[in-house]
């Protein structure tokens, strides 16, 4: 392909440009650059008002996810910089930014890219958002990626990991009057219940997890809870 035809892919024709890299990345590996520059800037003015829409970030991170596998190097910090960004930010980004950057942090763990003790604990308090399509979309990968680490034989570190951090979020509601950390717990819980009936996780620790939500004084915690040992 000439110069000219490539200039045309960019930056204007990016799920071209990634059909391109996926089937030869060696040779687009300028074009991957200079999307990857691009990235990078619209993030950082991005970062100085986080809770406008941005289309245009919207599509170069999903362009990233798509093809950060085909260069490992370039992009080993990407998705550190998706999690921080909803780290700091998730309660005021837009709906549609914030789909998109845990859509790309879903992409880049079912590839096997990323980690899920790292990925799951935020996606555990991305509850807390006011979005229920969101949640929705969390809890669904949440309760899959769960059951998909222990179908051979049991994930003891994740599921140690994420108990303990069950707790920690069963107690900061407790502790708080905030009603997005409660909606968190409270779909922590939903999603303990859900792993036990699904013979996932049946162990003493999830039960004792369930148990302390019984005592929880936010009554749509407690109510989940004590149905649980009803049935």
């Amino acid at each position: 392909m000439g110069k000219r035809n490539r200039a045309a892919l960019l930056p204007t024709h990016l799920p071209q440009l990634q059909n391109l890299i996926k089937r030869d990345s060696k040779s687009y590996e300028a074009e991957f650059l200079q999307q990857w520059r691009h990235f990078q800037s619209t993030l950082s003015i991005f970062c100085l008002k986080p809770d406008e829409e941005s289309k245009e970030l919207c599509e170069l991170v999903t362009f990233m996810s798509q093809v950060a596998q085909c260069y490992p190097d370039i992009t080993k910090d990407f998705s550190q910089s998706i999690m921080d960004l909803l780290k700091e930010h998730c309660m005021v980004l837009h709906p549609e930014v914030r789909k998109s950057l845990v859509q790309a942090l879903i992409l880049l763990r079912n590839k096997g890219i990323l980690d899920n003790t790292s990925l799951l604990p935020l996606f555990f308090t991305l509850f807390k958002c006011k979005d229920k399509h969101l949640r929705e979309m969390l809890y669904s990968h949440i309760v899959n990626d769960i059951k998909n680490s222990n179908a051979k034989v049991k994930n003891n570190k994740l599921n140690k990991t994420l108990q303990s951090f069950m707790f920690t979020m069963l107690a900061s509601a407790t502790a708080g009057n905030s009603e997005e950390n409660a909606i968190a717990a409270k779909k922590s819980v939903d999603v303990c219940v859900d792993l036990y009936h699904k013979n996932v996780w049946n162990d003493a620790k999830t039960v004792n997890v369930i148990a302390e939500a019984c005592f929880s004084p936010i009554t749509k915690i407690s109510v989940t809870a004590v149905k649980f040992f009803l049935n």
